[in-house]
């Protein structure tokens, strides 16, 4: 089977019929004794990877027979060789997958929510401290500054807060703000936009979470010495208090006079 179809059509065709009651038992067994026949060789699991054509575009790929008599294969390995150590299954896909490609792999739709998915991003984290790598370049190699609008709700922006949380605690000299990354991928004025939109979203969470964001962002106006004329002029570029973003400014001009009360200025909510 394995000469006419090929290893990785082979254990798909294996993978259908352990499905079928009839031919499950002779399936699974087959599946084993394939596995054992490459462990009493000394198989690679990299060059097992490579003939299930791992390193090619794959659907479901987690879910896969391909990849799950891999992973199989490599537990086995593991088992074998206890007094060695152990071959982890982002050691191998990193001989053929360059690290982008691999977050691309990641992030598709057929693996993202995969827990193999979490399990790389975790490894792939403590290797990027210990280089270590900077919040802000983590933010773009995760492709979380490609667009704003939906950034609160993104998937791996949790992995990133978590990673950034680490790295300020490693290297406290270099370290950052949410805030300060989003404004340096975004700009003040799409960010403030985008804030202020999911202030008033149905998510309660994510709500909460944005006027958090919404506030450092007036703090940091603040501390940059803008003050509500400077934004309305610059940062927002408004020209009349009926536009959208006035809301924002507003909301600024409320926060800077609890800030510093009775001071005036030319524009008022």
């Amino acid at each position: 089977m394995m000469v006419q179809f090929g290893v990785d059509k082979a254990f798909e065709i294996l993978a259908a019929a352990a499905k079928i009651p009839k031919t499950k038992e002779v399936a699974t067994k087959l599946k084993e004794a394939k596995i054992n026949g490459w462990l009493s060789h000394g198989s690679r699991p990299d060059a097992i990877f490579e003939a299930m054509k791992l390193n090619q575009k794959i659907d479901n790929f987690f879910d896969s027979p391909q990849f799950t008599t891999w992973a199989a294969f490599l537990k086995a390995v593991n088992e074998k060789n206890k007094n060695k150590k152990s071959i982890s299954e982002l050691d191998v896909f990193k001989k053929f997958y360059e690290e982008d490609d691999l977050l691309k792999l990641l992030s598709s739709a057929d693996n993202i929510d995969n827990p193999r998915t979490q399990k790389y991003l975790d490894e792939l984290a403590t290797g990027w401290l210990d280089q270590p790598m900077h919040p802000q370049s983590v933010f773009n190699k995760l492709k979380l500054d490609e667009a704003v609008d939906d950034l609160l709700t993104k998937p791996w922006l949790s992995n990133w807060v978590e990673y950034m949380k680490k790295f300020n605690e490693q290297y406290p000299f270099a370290q950052t703000s949410m805030i300060k990354t989003f404004t340096k991928s975004y700009g003040d004025e799409k960010l403030a936009v985008m804030l202020q939109a999911a202030t008033k979203g149905s998510d309660a969470y994510t709500a909460r979470i944005a006027k958090n964001l919404q506030q450092a962002q007036f703090k940091q106006w603040m501390i940059g010495k803008l003050n509500p004329d400077d934004v309305y002029k610059t940062v927002l570029k408004l020209d009349s208090t009926s536009s959208p973003k006035a809301d924002i400014w507003r909301a600024f001009y409320n926060a800077y006079d609890t800030a510093f009360p009775g001071q005036l200025f030319s524009f008022k909510p």
